[in-house]
């Protein structure tokens, strides 16, 4: 190999070097559930564009429309249409070409996206009940927890509750990330959804001395599952099987799914009686905020709480009692 040709070599490797971690980089400016739903938006992008003869990269804002019409007339939901526009637009934007004069960014197809919402956006009637202090008492007298499959439901369920935790921050937390103290527990959030800059959060629940304390129930989950040494690095919540030679429950090294957790959330609430098709994994966010707003907790507390970043994410998860639901109408004098 002569020596122009290891300098050609050399300064092709140096460009994929650059462009991988340029790609590294920007794949990093976005969640990675997100990136992850973008990926698969500009997939099916890329691969109508292949159909019907368009270049993906020199797309214009007519070839863009018109795989929106595309996706309007095959009936897609304007939720996929408008993962597409944010997939595709953040796509043009990654690339120093075509981030200057982005298609996506014309009056044009901004006036298309408010036409299709228009037409295809429906209310949200899918939002599931929150789960309330009287629910999780009936789990707690159900459930005798004298194994660790009752202990760890009861666990589970109490801390997501006091700790408005997501599914995400509830099955990623690990032994080590616990600190327990007499009067309360504090728990560290590695990693959330509004944690962008991945700066941690800490979670304090306090003890309450009831049958429903949360403190006391974490505590003899970790004595039954053998959590001792607070420094392991092993999922809290995890899966568990069953010693038949020991008849007895063990855990394993695998953090619980989402589907096992919300699996056996619906079975415990249908144990005492409700319609478990009415509730979900975040009811149990959902159930501690509509708590802690109907015992009036200051807005600041309750918001860092809960790790909101804005005043109408929290409110979405509040549902409010019909006390204060009258509160205006019973105060105007008449």
């Amino acid at each position: 190999m002569d020596g122009r040709m290891c300098v050609f070599l050399f300064f092709i490797f140096r460009e994929n070097a650059f462009r991988n971690t340029i790609a590294h980089v920007m794949d990093a400016s976005r969640a990675e559930s997100t990136v992850k739903k973008y990926k698969h938006a500009i997939a099916t992008w890329e691969v109508w564009c292949r159909l019907n003869k368009v270049n993906s990269k020199e797309a214009v804002h007519e070839d863009i429309a018109r795989y929106f019409i595309h996706m309007f007339n095959d009936n897609a939901p304007y939720s996929r249409i408008e993962t597409a526009f944010f997939a595709i637009k953040w796509h043009f934007n990654c690339c120093p070409k075509t981030c200057m004069n982005n298609p996506c960014e014309t009056r044009f197809l901004q006036l298309l996206m408010d036409g299709l919402k228009r037409l295809l956006a429906k209310p949200a009637d899918n939002r599931k009940e929150p789960i309330t202090a009287d629910n999780l008492r009936s789990i707690i007298d159900k459930f005798n927890q004298d194994n660790l499959k009752d202990l760890r439901l009861c666990t589970m369920m109490l801390v997501a509750y006091a700790g408005f935790l997501r599914y995400d921050e509830l099955s990623n937390i690990k032994v080590c990330d616990i600190e327990l103290c007499d009067s309360h527990v504090k728990i560290f959030i590695e990693k959330s959804k509004t944690d962008q800059l991945r700066e941690g959060a800490w979670v304090i629940i306090g003890a309450t001395g009831k049958s429903t304390c949360p403190v006391a129930m974490l505590r003899r989950y970790m004595e039954c599952a053998g959590f001792i040494d607070l420094d392991i690095s092993q999922y809290l919540f995890t899966s568990i099987t069953m010693l038949k030679s020991q008849n007895k429950y063990v855990v394993r090294s695998r953090k619980l799914s989402y589907s096992r957790c919300r699996e056996i959330l619906k079975e415990a609430l249908g144990e005492i009686g409700l319609d478990a098709s009415k509730f979900g994994v975040h009811s149990l966010r959902a159930g501690g905020a509509s708590a802690a707003a109907a015992f009036g907790v200051p807005d600041r507390l309750f918001k860092r709480h809960g790790r909101w970043k804005s005043d109408s994410s929290k409110d979405r998860y509040v549902k409010e009692t019909m006390s204060n639901k009258l509160l205006v109408s019973m105060n105007l004098g008449i």
